[in-house]
């Protein structure tokens, strides 16, 4: 079902630039009733209406396909992003100021803001996903600075100094209090996070941010 379900998906994407992917479980090993997670972006805003039919067309594929619809976050949240959101979600603008990093779970305001569109950006971008359509390079360009914020985060959550890779990509896993997945980052395939961290890490290296020296990362924190 997935080909169909993706091409499907794909044929939805309402800009004349921008990409589309699909993210979550069925880029993994989707069950057979699971939600969609679905990304279209584009350079503007999507004007009101447009984004009612394309909000339309998702739940109408959901239906068509048996699927469920997971709504906790409004698509009018997270199902459009503009180039300009992106750009901010991999400067990590959904951190800002933030010391508690679990997933406001049953906070609708909270969920459906902009700093948590931002975060779950990022996460749509440096979890396992399948491309659909659209500026490949466009895509790959927002990747590459994805897995930049993403390893930035990891360090800026784990503290200055001397870090093991393992070590780094475990502070993006689960919080001190045990928490994971969608209750934390979103994170749980631990050899994708290992492969985004150590590129990530390397933007950063040619930065002259962080020191690599095998499995260890120096940064000193600014």
């Amino acid at each position: 079902m997935s080909t169909h379900l993706f091409t499907a998906a794909a044929a939805l994407h309402p800009a004349r630039d921008g990409y589309a992917l699909a993210y979550g479980s069925h880029a993994t090993r989707p069950r057979p009733a699971s939600d969609l997670a679905l990304l279209y972006t584009g350079t503007a805003p999507l004007p009101a209406a447009r984004l009612a039919r394309l909000i339309d067309g998702v739940k109408r594929l959901h239906a068509d396909h048996g699927l469920d619809i997971d709504e906790e976050v409004a698509f009018t949240s997270k199902l459009y992003a503009t180039t300009r959101e992106i750009e901010n979600a991999a400067r990590l603008g959904g951190f800002e100021g933030v010391t508690d990093y679990a997933t406001p779970v049953g906070d609708p305001d909270a969920l459906n803001s902009p700093r948590f569109k931002a975060r779950l950006l990022l996460n749509a971008l440096t979890t396992p996903h399948v491309f659909l359509t659209g500026d490949v390079h466009g895509y790959r360009r927002h990747v590459a600075v994805a897995e930049r914020g993403a390893a930035l985060l990891a360090l800026r959550i784990t503290g200055a100094g001397k870090i093991p890779l393992a070590r780094a990509a475990h502070a993006l896993l689960s919080s001190p209090e045990g928490l994971t997945e969608k209750h934390f980052l979103g994170y749980r395939h631990e050899t994708h996070l290992h492969a985004v961290l150590h590129r990530g890490l390397l933007h950063l290296a040619q930065e002259g941010q962080v020191r690599i020296d095998r499995d260890t990362i120096t940064w000193r924190a600014t």
